[in-house]
């Protein structure tokens, strides 16, 4: 018996302009001046990786907050990136806010959908979830 194709619908999907895209960096700053606070000086010899930067960035309707790493000994390359937060605009004042996963993916959170800045501001800030290391 074969299977039923899933119908596909229209569905609202709002993106944030220019203005709102710099608003919300704006509120963001914060944050990522709090978080890296915890950021720890660079350990001489350097034999594994270490969070060295945290900075932010959009792409598309995603906001990320993420961690550079300086790779320790061994590496190939100098630096990478991982992820820290990542908030989709959904409208109006309000995310929906994922973490990144050790799988290499965004991973939503179901208690942080339709959320304010506030409570993405003391989620990404007090949730183990969201952690620097």
């Amino acid at each position: 018996m074969a299977k039923k194709k899933p119908r596909k619908v229209w569905v609202y999907s709002p993106t944030a302009t220019k203005i709102q895209k710099e608003n919300i960096s704006k509120q963001f700053e914060p944050i990522v001046e709090e978080l890296k606070k915890n950021l720890t000086p660079l350990p001489e010899p350097q034999k594994y990786n270490h969070c060295v930067d945290i900075f932010s960035k959009w792409r598309g309707n995603y906001f990320y907050i993420m961690q550079k790493y300086k790779v320790g000994e061994n590496g190939i390359k100098d630096f990478f990136d991982a992820g820290i937060a990542r908030l989709e605009f959904y409208g109006e004042g309000k995310f929906n806010l994922s973490y990144f996963r050790h799988t290499g993916k965004w991973e939503p959170l179901f208690m942080y959908n339709d959320i304010t800045f506030e409570t993405a501001r003391e989620a990404i800030l007090s949730d183990p979830m969201f952690q620097v290391y």
